[in-house]
């Protein structure tokens, strides 16, 4: 958000609209938050940073459908009773991030099903204290979702070679191995990264990069592969880790191949992965069940739900991949908070455990501090 400037007038504006919402809260009546954000002297600057697309799922927008979405909710925090939303952040530019409806508001729709909760007035936290007043302290949270507008959040989600947002490679945060929460999973659990159209059009994209990359360099063909990598264009991050796997590729070919001595060696689980996610737990499975999807079940309000744990340590739920547990089971419940590890059942050896008990009858406790 850096370069970016309040217009005073535009500012003295707002701060006569905050004194009305200021009253209104005194006298305990209804707040209304007049959408000075939607005026083009402030919008137009916004949509210019990363041209006409959505912040979050990178799709282009048309004008009439771009909005500007409070990062911070500025009305309510859903799932915080009694919290008046940061209402005090309603007018800072700091806070608007260019939205498409879908990520905004109504959650995406395709193939005649709901994916997604869309962002709307949901901001989790993974930890710290949240903010109730003005005077709190907003470097005490650490929220949930991604951030595209903070340094280093963008580079937290990943794609596979099939178009589906992931988590990248960056080691998970002592905040999400505490919690067993992966922010990229959720992200694009509440974003809906994966909804199908989507999905498809990045794997097309991806496939067309590849290509690309793989021709003889002449300019004609460089630009063409700049043209879809910029910032600006659309799905670019998965344009650019498309390029990126095909450079590596190209490396490897012209790098002979390591001997086996000199190959990195695993040695036992990384500390605090296995409260996250299944992968460090994959070879306490049969490799042959493991290849073929090992079946998961799990029961919320009456409703048993199924899902196929992938061979990657992946979790399948209705077609779409998972990271983690909690996430896999969030996306098939619709809940917000369940607990994977808990809800998720598998067979084993004729014998059915909870993931939690078959993560815990493989993992040493960490020491007591």
């Amino acid at each position: 958000m850096s370069g970016l400037t309040t217009p005073q007038a535009w500012a003295a504006k707002t701060e006569r609209t905050l004194d009305v919402v200021r009253a209104a809260m005194a006298s305990n009546t209804k707040r209304r938050f007049t959408e000075h954000w939607t005026d083009d002297e402030v919008r137009d600057p916004l949509v210019a940073l990363l041209g006409p697309k959505c912040w979050y799922c990178e799709t282009t927008i048309q004008r009439a459908d771009i909005t500007v979405d409070h990062f911070r909710p500025k009305s309510e925090v859903l799932g915080e009773p009694g919290h008046d939303g940061y209402w005090w952040l309603a007018y800072k530019i700091a806070n608007y991030r260019i939205a498409c409806k879908h990520c905004n508001s109504s959650g995406a729709r395709f193939d005649g099903m709901r994916e997604g909760r869309a962002k709307g007035s949901r901001f989790p936290l993974l930890a710290g204290l949240r903010a109730w007043r003005q005077r709190d302290g907003l470097d005490l949270e650490q929220p949930l979702l991604l951030d595209p507008a903070q340094i280093g959040d963008p580079d937290l989600l990943g794609f596979d070679t099939a178009g589906y947002a992931r988590r990248g490679r960056t080691p998970y945060s002592q905040a999400e191995t505490q919690h067993g929460v992966c922010r990229a999973d959720e992200t694009i659990r509440i974003l809906a990264l994966n909804a199908t159209q989507i999905t498809e059009q990045r794997s097309d994209l991806m496939k067309e990069v590849t290509a690309l990359a793989q021709l003889p360099g002449h300019p004609v063909i460089q630009d063409m592969i700049d043209k879809r990598v910029r910032p600006t264009a659309q799905w670019s991050a998965a344009a650019a880790t498309a390029l990126a796997l095909q450079r590596a590729c190209d490396r490897q070919l012209d790098t002979p191949a390591r001997s086996a001595a000199a190959r990195p060696v695993t040695t036992g689980s990384t500390p605090g992965h296995s409260n996250v996610d299944l992968h460090d737990l994959l070879e306490h499975l049969d490799p042959v069940e493991l290849q073929a999807g090992i079946s998961l079940t799990g029961r919320h309000r009456n409703t048993v739900h199924r899902a196929v744990l992938l061979h990657d340590g992946r979790i399948s739920v209705w077609s779409r991949p998972w990271g983690t547990p909690n996430s896999a089971a969030r996306a098939a419940t619709g809940s917000d908070d369940i607990d994977g590890w808990g809800f998720w059942r598998l067979t084993i050896a004729g014998v059915e455990q909870s993931l939690a008990e078959f993560r815990a009858a493989h993992t040493t406790p960490d020491p007591p501090v």
